[in-house]
């Protein structure tokens, strides 16, 4: 084009993922909205950019490094020839995809669309830069994010190591934190935590919202609170929170009853033992929820007081750790999103 601008299909190649992956674990699969489990075969190569085809997600864009299984929930992006692939990524990101779906009920994206889309011309040089200065802000959120799941699993870990056969109710570690804030005593700017926000298996809460779009009552939350969510529990979603604000209702609000035990009831709690208790108690069938008394009842291993507190103390540092890299990742997500613009005007 002669104003300087290029369809977006002269740059990337699209395609549709399929289903029905293999079994194995050898390679990441991914949905509409990022990774959704793995698989032992792939369709589509390094450096790809997935884009959500259909759905909620229509739009959503993710990037994978190394070879993955895209299914057809998605579209497959791949750079041509001499077009850098990470600058793709970052180039489809600041395109907003989701504002050219089409649908309503079940909203969804094309090839046509996505071909006729025109972005500016940048040279391979130009290209190279962007994606470099982009990309090294991701890595280093990247590293962070693997900082967070190795404390994850070292904690798993000592916790199995420091079970013991005494059993102790967990209502004895925590309790339940039980008053309702009402809506017009919540402020707009307050944190708040949805299940949405709260990642599977993963017991370390980075992510919010502010509270401006609040309608409802919610539980208040206080920094080292563990949130366990009671919405259909089996989703494993536990963490320990490192602000305060406000929690939806679908999470209950636990506080450690001493301080030096609230690593071992974030182990606890977050365990596979006590999520697959609450999702056998659960009330209801289609959208289970966990009862706080069925909770509390229940008995986990014991350590005892003096080992409880050495390993809250092991706890509490990997928290702190993970909490400082949580903060970066926040700083640098916020200079990356700043600078896509400036980069790719």
């Amino acid at each position: 084009m002669a104003d300087g601008h290029v369809a977006l299909g002269e740059l990337v190649t699209f395609s549709n993922g399929r289903s029905h992956p293999a079994a194995g674990t050898a390679y990441t699969t991914y949905g509409a909205n990022g990774v959704i489990g793995v698989s032992g075969g792939f369709n589509a190569g390094p450096r790809t950019t997935v884009i959500g085809r259909v759905g909620t997600y229509c739009g959503a864009v993710h990037y994978s490094p190394d070879q993955c299984w895209v299914t057809d929930n998605a579209i497959i992006a791949t750079a041509k020839e001499d077009v850098n692939p990470r600058y793709v990524y970052y180039l489809l990101k600041r395109l907003g995809l989701n504002r050219y779906r089409i649908g309503s009920g079940q909203p969804l994206l094309t090839h046509g669309i996505l071909n006729r889309l025109t972005v500016r011309r940048l040279s391979r040089t130009e290209q190279d830069a962007a994606a470099s200065v982009l990309g090294a802000l991701d890595d280093k959120i990247a590293v962070n994010g693997r900082i967070a799941s190795c404390g994850d699993a070292l904690i798993r870990a000592r916790y199995e190591e420091s079970a013991s056969t005494s059993r102790i109710p967990i209502g004895a570690l925590g309790e339940l934190v039980r008053s309702n804030v009402p809506p017009h005593l919540i402020a707009r700017d307050e944190n708040y935590i949805a299940l949405e926000h709260m990642p599977k298996r993963h017991m370390w809460l980075s992510a919010w919202t502010d509270a401006s779009a609040v309608t409802s009552a919610k539980k208040r939350f206080a920094p080292g609170d563990v949130l366990f969510g009671k919405l259909r529990p089996y989703f494993h979603k536990v963490g320990l929170a490192f602000v305060d604000g406000v929690a939806s209702t679908d999470i209950l609000v636990v506080r450690p009853k001493e301080p030096a035990h609230r690593g071992w009831l974030l182990a606890a709690l977050s365990s596979d033992e006590v999520v697959a208790h609450a999702s056998a108690i659960g009330d209801g069938t289609r959208m289970p929820r966990a009862r706080w008394q069925d909770v509390a009842a229940f008995e986990v291993p014991w350590p005892g007081d003096d080992r409880a507190r050495r390993f809250d103390e092991f706890a509490t540092a990997l928290a702190r750790r993970v909490e400082a890299a949580t903060s970066e990742s926040t700083a640098l997500a916020n200079l990356r999103d700043t600078l896509l613009p400036e980069l790719l005007p």
